[in-house]
């Protein structure tokens, strides 16, 4: 027994590597927007990261029959765990994780002409706003891929890159004015909120890549 516990021990000394590996902080850019990361290696095939991103930006869109303006507000935080085949020949690694926040879009329906166009049909404004919402998930699962972070790294500086995606459904809120609601009809209002929701299914696959530096200490 005494013989198999020390085979055991040796066999995951060699897959593992020393269990004290350099850490490393990083900065990046991507799709997430800008974003800081801690990560801590732990052995030769693996190591764990914890990051945050955030960006905000303002983008107008058509669904259904209404015009949008809207802001995108993405600020959510990220841990991942990263496994590397062959750490010793290329730094490639397949990544796991899960993104932690609640990024939202805020919009706005506009309308030149004094009315809104609700399934189909044209109604007075009354002086009066659309506000929608789109939030997602706080918790999204992701998978990836990249190059860098790795554990056997030399202390310093280095480059990375992540690609893959993240998967959430928004849901969506759709606030309309009793009066436009009483005008419009409550068929038709559900059927314009709908057509919102389908718009922000398409976003549910959220692509993420990113490039950045990296210091090992």
């Amino acid at each position: 027994m005494k013989r198999l516990v020390v085979a055991v021990l040796a066999g995951l000394t060699a897959l593992y590597g020393p269990l004290a590996m350099a850490d490393e902080v990083y900065g990046q850019i991507g799709t997430e927007g800008a974003g800081i990361g801690y990560g801590h290696g732990l052995g030769s095939l693996a190591n764990v990261r914890a990051e945050f991103n955030g960006f905000s930006f303002s983008h107008s869109f058509n669904s259904g029959g209404l015009h949008y303006d809207g802001t995108a507000t993405l600020a959510h935080g990220g841990l991942y765990g990263d496994f590397f085949p062959a750490p010793s020949v290329v730094p490639f690694r397949f990544t796991a994780g899960v993104l932690i926040g609640g990024d939202k879009v805020d919009a706005d329906a506009t309308s030149t002409s004094g009315s809104y166009t609700i399934n189909g049909v044209a109604y007075s404004t009354l002086g009066q706003s659309i506000h929608a919402k789109a939030s997602f998930p706080v918790l999204r699962p992701y998978l990836g891929i990249g190059f860098g972070h790795s554990p056997l790294a030399t202390k310093g500086f280095s480059m990375f890159f992540d690609a893959g995606v993240a998967y959430g459904k928004p849901h969506v809120d759709f606030d309309v004015p009793a009066d436009i609601v009483a005008e419009a009809g409550q068929a038709n209002v559900d059927a314009e909120k709908q057509s919102l929701q389908n718009t922000a299914d398409r976003l549910r696959f959220y692509p993420i890549v990113k490039i950045g530096v990296t210091y090992h200490f």
